[in-house]
C-alpha cells in the first residue's frame, strides 16, 4: 500500500517528538502493510518559503539516512500540504510544492470552512498545470455544509483524498458520514493516514481500506492506496474513477443522513476569506531527489 499524505517528520509540524518517535511510526505503517510513504509537512510561515524550503531540504535528507540506516524498509517520497491563503497559486508557481515534483499538489482548506474564490484558486493552478489534492474534506465544517462543493471542485478536476481514521470512525461520526457520502458519490480518489503521533493519529491504512470496501466494494477500495497514489507519483493520469455525482441529487436523503440545514446563507460552507476559521497547517514539497529505499 501507498501512503501519500503522512506527518512523520519529527520536531517540524504537529507531527512527531523525535526522531524515536518518526521512525516508530514507520515501523507501524510497515506493520500494516504499507511499503511506499510520502512525507507532507506543514509549513507555517508563509513569509519565509524560501527559508524553510531549505530546512525541510536539510530534514528530509536526514531522515532518509536515519530510515536506511535504521532497517526500515519504506520506499520514501516527498510532499507537502499547503495551507490554502490569499498568495497560494503565486507561491505554489514559484516554490513548486507537488508531490515528488509532479504535477500534483495537497491543498488544506482552514478546517472552519472553505474560502469565497476557492473555485477560481483551483482553476487558476489547474490553468498552470497543477492538480489539487485536497485534503481530508470530509472533516472540513464547510464541505459538511454544503457537499456539492466537492462535487464542484472535482468535477473540474481536483483530487480528493479522506482520511483512513474517519472511514473507521476513529476521528468521530460526523467525519466517517461525510466520508461515506463522499465515497458513493465518486467524491474521493485517496486513502491516507495523515498520521501525526503513535497515539491518537498513527499510521496505517488496512482499517480505512476495509471500512471503505464495505461502501464501494473492495476493488475501488484497494486502488484508493494502490492504483491511484502510485499513478500520482508517476506523474500520470489517474485510473478511470467513474463520474462524480452530486450529494444533493437527493437532497432530502442527503440532508437527513448528515443533519444538514435545508438552506444554507453562508457562502462556500461559511469560510471567511482566505486562511479564514481555524489554521490548520500550510507546507512545501522539497525538490531534491535522492535514492529511495524500495521495499
Amino acid at each position: 500500500m501507498i501512503d501519500l499524505h503522512t506527518h512523520l517528520l519529527w520536531d517540524w509540524d504537529d507531527g512527531p517528538d523525535d526522531q524515536a518517535q518518526a521512525l516508530g511510526m514507520c515501523r507501524m505503517a510497515e506493520r500494516d502493510g504499507t511499503k511506499t510513504i510520502c512525507l507532507t509537512p506543514h509549513v507555517f510561515r508563509a513569509n519565509r518559503y524560501g527559508d524553510d524550503l531549505e530546512i525541510l531540504r536539510q530534514r528530509m535528507v536526514a531522515f532518509n539516512d536515519e530510515m536506511l540506516g535504521a532497517g526500515v524498509g519504506l520506499e520514501l517520497h516527498w510532499g507537502a500540504e499547503v495551507y490554502v491563503h490569499a498568495e497560494v497559486v503565486r507561491a505554489i508557481e514559484k516554490y513548486r510544492f507537488t508531490i515528488d515534483q509532479t504535477s500534483y499538489v495537497f491543498l488544506e482548506f482552514a478546517a472552519g470552512g472553505v474560502p469565497v474564490g476557492a473555485a477560481n484558486m483551483l482553476a487558476q493552478l489547474m490553468s498552470k498545470g497543477f492538480v489539487p489534492i485536497i485534503s481530508h474534506p470530509e472533516r472540513n465544517r464547510g464541505f459538511a455544509a454544503r457537499p456539492e462543493l466537492l462535487f464542484e471542485f472535482v468535477n473540474m478536476g481536483c483530487v480528493a483524498q479522506v482520511t483512513a481514521a474517519s472511514l473507521t470512525g476513529e476521528l468521530g461520526k460526523e467525519a466517517r458520514t461525510m466520508a461515506g457520502l463522499f465515497l458513493v458519490n465518486n467524491l474521493v480518489h485517496i486513502i491516507a493516514s495523515d498520521a501525526h503521533r503513535a497515539v491518537g493519529r498513527p499510521p496505517g491504512l488496512s482499517g480505512g481500506v476495509a471500512a471503505a470496501a464495505k461502501i464501494v466494494g473492495e476493488r475501488k477500495a484497494q486502488a484508493m492506496v494502490t492504483e491511484v497514489p502510485r499513478a500520482i507519483l508517476d506523474n500520470k493520469a489517474l485510473p478511470d474513477w467513474g463520474e462524480p455525482e452530486n450529494p444533493l441529487r437527493h437532497k432530502t436523503w442527503t440532508q437527513r443522513l448528515i443533519g444538514m440545514p435545508r438552506r444554507s446563507s453562508r457562502p462556500l460552507g461559511g469560510g471567511a476569506g482566505w486562511g479564514g476559521g481555524q489554521r490548520s497547517g500550510s507546507g512545501h514539497t522539497t525538490v531534491i531527489k535522492i535514492k529511495k529505499n524500495n521495499a
